[in-house]
C-alpha cells in the first residue's frame, strides 16, 4: 500500500479491530503517519490530548513529535519516551511504590533520580572497594570502570527484559562454553556487588535508569490503586520494534483498555537490542486481533540504494552471486589507505570537495562506528577553515576540556578547602590565559604565585612582564577569592551554588561567555544531581563535592539539552558527525553519507563481553542455554545487515565508504563485510579507489 492510501485509511478509521499495526521499512513514512494521526485525533476528532498516550524512542524523536505541535487545548499533553513516562509515573505515585517495596527504607514523597554519571561513579567505587576488601574480580582483565559499566548494563538489560536481578550471574555463567569453579566464583561476586548496589540505592530512595523500570513493573503497574492508565482512550507507539519487553507489557496492558491503538513497526528493526529491543518478544505478544497496513514507499533514497540493500542481504545470507546492482548506483568505496590517518585525510578532502560542488553542510553525514575523537578533531578544524560548523550527536566533550568551564573548576579548588585535589601547572596556565586574556608564555609566568593553590602577590618584575591590565585583573581575582573564603566561614554553600556565584560575579565579564550559558547550566545541574546521589548513598571518606571535582577532572562530560538538540537539527550550516544507531533513531536523513572504518569490527560489536551479554539477559532466553561463538557471530552479523539496510534507506544522494588496513590502535584489520562491499561494487565496473572520482 502506498503512503497516500495508508493515510486515507487511517483518517477514515473504519476498522473492525481496535489495534492497527502499520508496518514499513526505515524511511517509509511511519513516523509522519504517526504524528499526522496524533494531530488528526486532537484537531479533527476533538479527542482530549490527555486521553491520548504517545510513546516514542528518544530525545531526538521528541523533537520530531514536538515540532509544530501547538494545540488550542488546556488538557495535559501525554507524549514521551518510555523512560520519560516511567519517571513521571514514579514521581506521581511514589508513596504506593514505597508501601509495596520493602527494600525502600526511607519514606519520601518523590524518588531521587540518579544521573548516569553518578551511578557509574558509585558502581566503580563499589567495585574498587570489593576488590580491595574482599579480593573480588582478580581474574578479570577489565578495568574497574569497564566492570562498573558492564554491571550497570546488566541491571538495565535485566530490568528492561523483565528478568529477575538474582538470575543475572547464573544466566551469564550458564551461557559460557568453558566453565570452571573459579569462573563460577567470579559470577557469584558479580551478583554480590550488583545486589549490594541495588540494595544501597533502594534503601535510600535513589532510583537509577534500570531501577526505574524494575520498580514500575514490579510495584506500581499492577497496583489496583494505580489509575493513571484508565483515562487513556488512544495509544500511539512509534518504533514498537525498538521497544523492550517491559515497554511492550505496558503497551499490551493499555491496548486492553483503549478505544484504538496504533503501533508502528519496522520488520527489519530491533536494532537497539543492547538497549532492550526484542522483536521476538513482540511477535509472541501480538496474539490479539489486529488490522495490518503495510507501507511500500521509501522517501529518503532512490531505487538504486534499495537494490543495493537487497543485494547485500542476499550475499550475506545465501551467497547468491547472480543478483547485481546497476551501474548507476552512486556508491563509492576506497580501501586503498594503509594507515588510518591517510583515510581520515581522504574523508576531509571529500567533505571539502562536496561543499565546493554546492552540497549543503546539513546534507552531509559522517557515520562512524565508534566515538571518533580524531575525525571529530580534524572535522572541526576543517569546518573552521570553511566557516561552517559540526553537529555531533554524541555527548559533548569532557567538561574540563571546555575553556569556558575549566575556570570554574579551578576557582572551586582555590575557593574551597579540597586538600586532596592539586591543580597542575597546565591547569593554572589555561586558567590565567583565559581569565586574564594572556598568551601561553605570559600565563606560565604566574604559576609560581599559585602553585600551592593560593594566589600570592605578584612581584614587580612579573607585573611588568604581564602588563598592568593583566596584573590588575589578577589582583581583582585574588581579592574575590579571599572575600569568598572569608564569607565561607559564615555560610557554607553547596558546590552548585558556588558555580552560579562564580559565573555571575567573575566569568560573566569574559567576552562571548554568555554564548555558553547552556554549558554552565549543564555543569551545575550535573553537579547537583551527582552530589545528591552520592550524599544519599552515604559515601565515606572524601566529601561528595570533592568526588564531583575529581570526576569532572577525569571523565565528566556534558549532554545536550533539548534546546541545544533542537537548534542543532535546524542548522543548515552544520555537517553531521554521528554513529549508525543515533543516525537511524533520530528521524534524520542526509543527501550524502560517508561511512568510516568500514573494516572495523565496531560496525558489528560483540554482544558477549567479560561480564555482560545483552542476548543472554533477554526474557525469552533459556536460563540454562549456552551462548556459542557461532550464535554470537550470527547475532552480530545479522544486526550489521539490518543497520546497513536502514542506513541505505536514509541516503538520498551519494554514499562514500572508507577504510584503512590498520586500525586506530595500529592493528591490522580484516572484514568479510568490507570484502563483500568491494565485491558487489566492483561488479558494476566502477573503480574501487574513489579518491579521484566525483
Amino acid at each position: 500500500m502506498n503512503y497516500a492510501q495508508a493515510c486515507n485509511e487511517l483518517e477514515e478509521n473504519k476498522f473492525a479491530q481496535k489495534c492497527i499495526l502499520i508496518k514499513g521499512n526505515s524511511a517509509s513514512g511511519k513516523t509522519t503517519l504517526a504524528t499526522t494521526k496524533y494531530r488528526d485525533l486532537i484537531e479533527n476528532k476533538n479527542i482530549k490530548s490527555s486521553n491520548i498516550l504517545c510513546l516514542f524512542m528518544n530525545r531526538y524523536q521528541n523533537i520530531t513529535w514536538s515540532k509544530d505541535m501547538i494545540f488550542n487545548t488546556t488538557s495535559e499533553i501525554r507524549k514521551s519516551s518510555y523512560y520519560g513516562f516511567i519517571r513521571r509515573e514514579l514521581s506521581l505515585y511514589w508513596p504506593y511504590v514505597v508501601e509495596n517495596c520493602k527494600e525502600i527504607k526511607i519514606n519520601i514523597l518523590k524518588p531521587e533520580f540518579a544521573s548516569f554519571d553518578a551511578t557509574n561513579y558509585a558502581m566503580k567505587a563499589l567495585v574498587d572497594h570489593f576488590k580491595k576488601a574482599k579480593g573480588y574480580f582478580q581474574d578479570i582483565t577489565s578495568t574497574s570502570s569497564k566492570i562498573a559499566t558492564d554491571l550497570i548494563s546488566n541491571i538495565n538489560n535485566a530490568a528492561l527484559s523483565l528478568v529477575p536481578f538474582e538470575e543475572v550471574g547464573t544466566r551469564l555463567y550458564n551461557s559460557l562454553e568453558v566453565k570452571d569453579f573459579l569462573v563460577k566464583e567470579t559470577y557469584n561476586q558479580l551478583d554480590d556487588v550488583t545486589m549490594y548496589y541495588i540494595s544501597k540505592l533502594l534503601r535510600n530512595g535513589v532510583v537509577d535508569y534500570g531501577l526505574s523500570f524494575y520498580l514500575y513493573n514490579n510495584y506500581l503497574l499492577h497496583d489496583l490503586r494505580y489509575t493513571s492508565l484508565n483515562n487513556i482512550k488512544y495509544l500511539i507507539v512509534d518504533d514498537i520494534d525498538e521497544a523492550s519487553p517491559a515497554e511492550q507489557e505496558l503497551v499490551f496492558k493499555i491496548i486492553n483498555k483503549v478505544d484504538m491503538a496504533y503501533l508502528f513497526y519496522n520488520p527489519i528493526g530491533g536494532l537497539c537490542s543492547y538497549y532492550g529491543a526484542n522483536t521476538d518478544y513482540f511477535k509472541s505478544k501480538l496474539n490479539i486481533e489486529y488490522h495490518e497496513i503495510t507501507l511500500d514507499n521509501h522517501f529518503c533514497c532512490n531505487d538504486n540504494f534499495i537494490k543495493l540493500a537487497s543485494v547485500i542481504d542476499n550475499r550475506a545470507h545465501t551467497s547468491y552471486m547472480e543478483d547485481k546492482i546497476s551501474e548507476d548506483v552512486p556508491a563509492f568505496i576506497d580501501m586503498s589507505s594503509e594507515l588510518r590517518a591517510e583515510m581520515v585525510q581522504k574523508i576531509m578532502l571529500k567533505v571539502e570537495e562536496l561543499l565546493n560542488q554546492g552540497v549543503m553542510p546539513k546534507d552531509i553525514a559522517i557515520i562512524c562506528p565508534f566515538n571518533d575523537f580524531i575525525i571529530s578533531y580534524e572535522l572541526h578544524k576543517k569546518a573552521k577553515q570553511l566557516n561552517i560548523s559540526v553537529m555531533e550527536t554524541s555527548s559533548k566533550n569532557r567538561f574540563i576540556d571546555n575553556e569556558y568551564l575549566h575556570p570554574l573548576i579551578v576557582l572551586a579548588v582555590l575557593c574551597n578547602d579540597y586538600k586532596s585535589i592539586r591543580l597542575t601547572k597546565e591547569d593554572y596556565k589555561n586558567f590565567f590565559s583565559f581569565m586574564l586574556r594572556l598568551d601561553a608564555i605570559r600565563s606560565s609566568l604566574l604559576y609560581p604565585f599559585a602553585k600551592e593553590d593560593v594566589l600570592k602577590d605578584l612581584s614587580s618584575d612579573i607585573e611588568d612582564r604581564v602588563g598592568a591590565e593583566a596584573a590588575n585583573k589578577y589582583n581583582e581575582l585574588k581579592q574575590w577569592i579571599e572575600n569568598y573564603k572569608l564569607n565561607l566561614k559564615d555560610h557554607k554553600g553547596t558546590l552548585s551554588e558556588f558555580f552560579r556565584t562564580a559565573f555571575s560575579q567573575v566569568l560573566v565579564t569574559i567576552p562571548k561567555v554568555k554564548e555558553h550559558i547552556e554549558d554552565y547550566i549543564g555543569l551545575y545541574e550535573s553537579c547537583e544531581g551527582f552530589i545528591k546521589t552520592l550524599d544519599k548513598l552515604e559515601f565515606k571518606g572524601e566529601c561528595s563535592q570533592v568526588r564531583f571535582i575529581e570526576f569532572i577532572r577525569r571523565e565528566g562530560s556534558g549532554f545536550y539539552s533539548m534546546n541545544e538538540l533542537q537548534e542543532m537539527l535546524l542548522q543548515d550550516n552544520s555537517i553531521v558527525l554521528t554513529s549508525p544507531y543515533t543516525y537511524l533513531t533520530s528521524n534524520k536523513s542526509c543527501k550524502v553519507q560517508i561511512w568510516t572504518d568500514i573494516n572495523s569490527n565496531m560496525w558489528s560489536p560483540r554482544n558477549a563481553c567479560e561480564l555482560s551479554n545483552s542476548y543472554v539477559l533477554k526474557s525469552n532466553w533459556n536460563i540454562d542455554d549456552m551462548y556459542t561463538e557461532k550464535e554470537e557471530n550470527n547475532n552480530s552479523y545479522g544486526n550489521l545487515m539490518s543497520v546497513t539496510n536502514c542506513l541505505l534507506r536514509k541516503c538520498r544522494g551519494e554514499l562514500y565508504i572508507y577504510g584503512s588496513e590498520y586500525s586506530l590502535s595500529g592493528f591490522a584489520q580484516e572484514s568479510k563485510f568490507a570484502d563483500m562491499l568491494i565485491e558487489i561494487l566492483s561488479e558494476r565496473g566502477e573503480t574501487i579507489d574513489c579518491g579521484d572520482e566525483g
